[in-house]
């Protein structure tokens, strides 16, 4: 009786102890009455994946993690040990297995089937890949961001130290005074704008009239505008004569006048001729000179003694003797003087 009742309590403790293993791995998911297709994947980093995550194939789950680890050689990879329940997924060689973010905080693992024909059989270590979490792959391109606004930060800072050291007091009055000045320059724009309308508002008769001119000028020579061909023509046809030879023509008889006037020239200034001697030679000025004396004598001999050349005689006979004054005298002495220069 007492030896009954030690099995018995040993039997309960073995059914407690494997009650306890099988509750265990029913909440991992794990079914101790299905053959277990347990494969391997080795990964650098396994963040996310513990016991019991699950294993998907195009968003189906077909098995779970086993187990994870250390790989034994010290090389400090972690080899994930995940089971498949799905018999109907062949799995080869060259297949991927890759953890994923399955959803914002959780991750998972998913195969990606490979094309070998060589299958691979339950053991086997797949090839492991590692796709980056939300949270790195937002760190990953929050990095570069931070840094270039960390850049953009410090250039803004050296803009703005520029332009504290650029806009001191002297620079803004400068700038005031700019300022000013266009405003005064604008000012003035606008001051010629009302003279110009003053202007044209008061000259708009005389704009009108003009405009009536032009209209007249333009209605006069559209009237006329046969006369103007006739005139362009003939225009045409004179430029057409005097390219065809008649302007070289008047050209070379300009050209030979000018030549015979430079020997003219020429040869009044070298006293050739009657031109040139007259301009060159002094006789006939002397002659004429002496001519013009000989001329004053006589005139002044002609007052002085009329009776000499018209004689009128009512009473008496001729009185053939000069009567001279004094200042007659004089004045004959030095025209005989003058004449006897050279």
């Amino acid at each position: 009786m007492k030896f009954k009742r030690e099995y018995s309590i040993a039997l309960l403790v073995l059914a407690g102890v494997g009650l306890l293993i099988f509750g265990i791995n029913f909440l991992k998911g794990l079914d101790l009455f299905q053959k277990r297709n347990v494969y391997h994947a080795v990964y650098n980093n396994v963040s996310g994946i513990a016991g019991a995550s699950p294993v998907y194939f195009n968003g189906f789950k077909v098995g779970l993690v086993v187990s994870t680890g250390m790989m034994p050689d010290g090389s400090g990879r972690i080899v994930v040990d995940f089971q498949v329940n799905e018999d109907d997924l062949k799995l080869p060689r060259d297949s991927k297995v890759q953890i994923y973010s399955s959803d914002l905080f959780s991750r998972a693992i998913q195969i990606f089937v490979g094309s070998s024909n060589e299958m691979a059989q339950p053991g086997d270590t797949l090839i492991g890949d590692v796709e980056l979490s939300f949270t790195d792959a937002l760190g990953e391109n929050i990095d570069p961001l931070k840094a270039k606004a960390e850049g953009v930060f410090a250039s803004v800072d050296s803009v703005l130290i520029s332009f504290q050291q650029i806009l001191n007091p002297q620079t803004v009055g400068d700038i005031d005074s700019s300022f000013t000045n266009i405003r005064k320059a604008l000012e003035s724009l606008s001051q010629a704008a009302e003279k110009i309308d003053q202007l044209v508002e008061r000259e708009s008769a005389s704009l009108t009239s003009t405009m009536k001119n032009l209209e007249r000028v333009s209605g006069t020579l559209a009237n006329n505008s046969d006369e103007m061909d006739h005139i362009f023509s003939n225009l045409d046809t004179l430029s057409a004569e005097l390219a065809h030879g008649k302007l070289r023509a008047i050209m070379d008889e300009l050209a030979a006048v000018t030549e015979d006037m430079h020997k003219i020239t020429a040869d009044i200034n070298n006293g050739q001729g009657s031109m040139g001697k007259l301009l060159k030679e002094d006789s006939l000025y002397n002659n004429l000179n002496s001519a013009s004396r000989e001329l004053d004598l006589l005139m002044e001999d002609f007052r002085l003694n009329p009776n000499r050349y018209v004689h009128l005689s009512l009473f008496g006979k001729k009185d053939r003797l000069p009567k001279l004054s004094d200042s007659d005298i004089d004045r004959i002495g030095r025209a005989l003087e003058e004449q006897k220069k050279p």
